[in-house]
């Protein structure tokens, strides 16, 4: 029923909005094709500058979606063209505790699983995703298949990559707290009681089809992204009345490795910009790795916090991860938020002969 519920959903929307997405890809295409043409022109350096200073240069912020403070090493929970970037097979885990001390603060878990594949000589990878994202009365959960097709072009490797899933948003309203001392609707408190007419108590939810789409450029020591999640805005009906949905969200990310003249010392700064255009989110992060071992350093978002962050490779292919996010914002009282990976990656058998080597991102 479920299954048939999404089918009938993705014919409506693709029938009735498939000049929209053909313009749109259009549009990703011609930005990612002029970026390429640019490091060709080998100006990979002061592209990456000029991400940095266009991220001085805007100075909003906002919350939508799920924080990434690790964005660097979890591209795949923003671009579907990352999925097996690194030739290996995957697995990944991260949980986030945001805004801590806060009552109803996010809490958003995401795990995927993700091989690469070959097929009659050409590259793809393949991927699963699962995301639950839960803030005050609602929670998003949602399933994602994730396909990459990989070609190469100049010196790395381009993929393009498309998600296609289901996303079931909730709305609990019987936890709601209109006594303001932490009780629910079920607690009479003398004023608000269980039969207030202006709260909805009822839990609600419903089910939409989800479609995000990515392209990503990776070297040995660079890389690119440009993706856009929930491409078809996916729209939910609580009540006959009720209509929410989630807003089309685009990601560009970028990183370089910088080789010192220590052998054991890589130097890895890296960016993100998230935005619906009404909004903006902005990252700027350098990370210092030490013998392919531990890797630590700083991020900072543009009105939002100073991001602390350390990994450490526990065994070959097995690494754990940490964030802290330091809020800078006078209205985000709370004692901060913690996030926590744990990925593996191994090469399987069918792909050590892979020629397009890389070792980039999950």
């Amino acid at each position: 029923m479920v299954f048939r519920q999404l089918s009938l959903k993705a014919i409506k929307i693709i029938l009735k909005k498939s000049d929209f997405y053909c313009e749109l890809l259009q549009k990703l295409l011609i930005l990612l094709s002029i970026l390429l043409q640019v490091m060709r022109e080998r100006m990979r350096k002061q592209v990456f500058m000029l991400f940095f200073l266009l991220l001085g240069w805007l100075d909003v912020n906002a919350q939508f979606d799920a924080e990434r403070s690790q964005y660097m090493n979890n591209q795949v929970a923003i671009n579907p063209a990352a999925v097996a970037s690194n030739d290996m097979f995957n697995l990944m885990g991260t949980y986030r505790m945001q805004w801590a001390g806060f009552s109803d603060a996010p809490v958003d878990m995401f795990f995927s699983a993700n091989t690469p594949l070959t097929i009659a000589g050409t590259k793809h990878g393949v991927g699963l995703s699962f995301m639950s994202d839960e803030a005050g009365l609602f929670t998003n959960q949602s399933v994602l298949f994730q396909y990459s097709y990989k070609m190469k072009v100049f010196r790395g490797v381009m993929s393009l990559g498309i998600g296609l899933g289901g996303v079931n948003q909730t709305f609990d309203g019987a936890s709601a707290d209109v006594t303001g001392n932490g009780g629910s609707l079920a607690e009479d408190d003398g004023y608000h009681t269980d039969s207030d007419p202006l709260v909805d108590k009822s839990e609600m939810n419903d089910l939409a089809f989800d479609v995000s789409f990515g392209a990503y450029y990776s070297e040995d020591d660079f890389y690119v992204g440009l993706s856009v999640a929930h491409l078809n805005r996916p729209s939910f009906e609580m009540t006959e009345t009720t209509e929410s949905y989630l807003p089309r969200i685009f990601y560009l990310v970028g990183g370089y490795n910088i080789r010192t003249s220590n052998p054991l010392l890589v130097l890895k700064p890296s960016a993100l910009i998230k935005t619906e255009f009404s909004s903006f989110q902005m990252d700027a992060s350098f990370l210092m790795e030490y013998k392919k071992k531990f890797a630590g350093g700083l991020s900072y978002r543009w009105g939002g916090a100073f991001v602390f962050m350390a990994e450490y490779n526990l065994i070959s292919g097995l690494a754990l991860g940490y964030s802290y996010d330091l809020p800078t914002s006078k209205m985000v009282v709370s004692g901060g938020s913690h996030e926590i990976s744990l990925r593996y990656s191994f090469r399987p058998e069918f792909a050590k002969k892979n020629k397009y080597k890389s070792e980039r991102i999950l």
